[in-house]
């Protein structure tokens, strides 16, 4: 029996080493003959799938709401459309092709390489979003991606994959530039992501996911999970403060990995905050049905989310915890006292679930939020709500954070672009913070290679000579 099991075993592995060498095989010429590709072309083949993705934005988000049960539909379009119109907006004008700088002053010139084929792991909570991101940065700089799709997002990814490189090929672009695995596995993702073949592996998951893609020997670039504390100061704009938490908390049901977790709130503004967040439609849960709700969003043995809480609505998951409220419950907010595992609403939640704090002073808000940035969260987002810039710019300078959002929505400020100025993005870097490799928000630049041709600009014996007169 154990022999049989072994052998089973064995043909498995085999199966998915020959598809996953398939693949690679077939982006491999793909990704040669689109070498000869000009900037109008490759320009022209993104703007296509730009077209494919929006047109189709409102199907897809239908597909991977019903397949994933997360999130809603009219915000995931939203997302779908982000990702494609409003990140090549950003995209579009930029040099990806051959020279891309040229300094003739100071004899340097740089060109632009792609990196090679591309292995792209993609989420649960942003399943078609995040294919028509990564897609659109991979075709925009030459290189070839195969997705590794969530096993539970596998139709509604897929049916975007599908679109996306129909749309590709039409627009002129070589055949199997854009692929994905058919038959979904961890083990067929780890071969993916090892395949000697395979020059870079961009991973939006979880962290084992994330852990993974770093440990391939091979470039990555992935996302730690976030836990982003909000610091409602005491001149923070209440009402407009309430409804910026309202609506990132609220987006997607809050699986956007940079929406506040939690928030810590100034005991001077304590009561007008709550009446606030009551008038816009969360609850405070009583402290009596805290362990309840407790128990119903983390997991006691991995001391994160359940899975079937991530992306589901507030009276949904009221509904779960057995915990009456009203039937216009938009948000959750639960007070806690305490910081790590013994208080496990303190870490991320991808729900409209909110855990508070209350801060008698500065120091201590300062503190509540180091706390929660170090639990689970280092490196990704922290928000704070305040006029004073003072304290805006100490808070700046204190948190373990690369986004460092001020007076905006957590989930929206921190892709960026719709109200700052970052750059758009649904891959966030968290920097060494988060044992990532970048800790900005990656764009089009993060995938290519830059040769620099540097020219000549003195003869050697010149500065021989120089060196001499400084010995003497």
């Amino acid at each position: 029996m154990v022999t049989a099991a072994i052998t089973e075993e064995e043909k498995k592995n085999e199966e998915i080493a020959s598809s996953i060498n398939d693949l690679v095989s077939n982006a491999v010429v793909a990704f040669k003959a689109y070498q000869n590709y000009s900037q109008e072309q490759v320009d022209n083949i993104c703007a296509a799938l730009v077209r494919t993705a929006t047109t189709h934005a409102k199907e897809l988000a239908v597909l991977a709401y019903k397949e994933t049960g997360r999130g809603n539909a009219e915000d995931k379009t939203i997302k779908n459309i982000y990702a494609s119109q409003y990140i090549w907006n950003k995209i579009k004008n930029d040099q990806t092709v051959g020279v891309i700088d040229h300094e003739p002053q100071n004899g340097l010139e740089k060109i632009a390489e792609p990196l090679g084929i591309i292995a792209g792991i993609t989420p649960v909570t942003n399943p078609t979003s995040t294919v028509v991101f990564k897609t659109l940065l991979a075709l925009k700089t030459r290189n070839a991606i195969i997705f590794g799709l969530h096993p539970q997002a596998q139709e509604c990814g897929s049916a975007t994959c599908r679109l996306l490189a129909d749309a590709a090929v039409k627009a002129g672009a070589p055949k199997n530039l854009i692929q994905w695995v058919k038959q979904p596995s961890i083990e067929a993702t780890s071969t993916l992501m090892n395949h000697p073949q395979v020059n870079l592996v961009l991973a939006t998951g979880g962290p084992s996911m994330v852990k993974a893609a770093y440990s391939t020997g091979k470039p990555a670039m992935g996302v730690g999970p976030g836990n982003a504390p909000a610091y409602i100061e005491k001149t923070a704009n209440v009402e407009n403060t309430v409804a910026d938490i309202m609506m990132s908390k609220t987006f997607d049901n809050g699986m956007i990995c940079a929406s506040e977790n939690s928030i810590v709130v100034d005991r001077d503004i304590l009561d007008d905050v709550k009446a606030e967040f009551e008038k816009q439609g969360a609850y405070f849960v009583k402290p009596a049905d805290v362990e309840k709700l407790t128990n119903t969003v983390i997991d006691p043995n991995r001391h994160t989310v359940r899975g079937p809480i991530a992306g589901q609505s507030a009276l949904k998951i009221a509904e779960i915890a057995d915990i009456r409220v009203p039937a216009n419950t938009k948000l959750l907010i639960a007070e806690i006292n305490g910081i790590g595992v013994n208080f496990p609403l303190s870490g991320e939640k991808l729900s409209p679930v909110l855990s508070m704090y209350v801060a008698n002073n500065q120091q201590a808000a300062f503190s509540i939020c180091l706390g929660l940035l170090n639990y689970g969260g280092l490196g990704h987002t922290a928000v704070i709500h305040s006029t004073d810039d003072q304290v805006i710019e100490h808070f700046g300078e204190t948190m373990p954070a690369c986004r460092i959002l001020v007076n905006t929505p957590g989930s929206l400020g921190g892709i960026g672009g719709l109200f700052n100025k970052l750059t758009p993005s649904l891959t966030l870097g968290t920097g060494s913070y988060g044992k990532n490799s970048i800790s900005h928000n990656l764009t089009d630049l993060d995938l290519l290679n830059i040769k620099t041709v540097a020219r000549a600009t003195r003869r050697p014996h010149e500065l021989i000579e120089e060196m001499r007169e400084l010995i003497k």
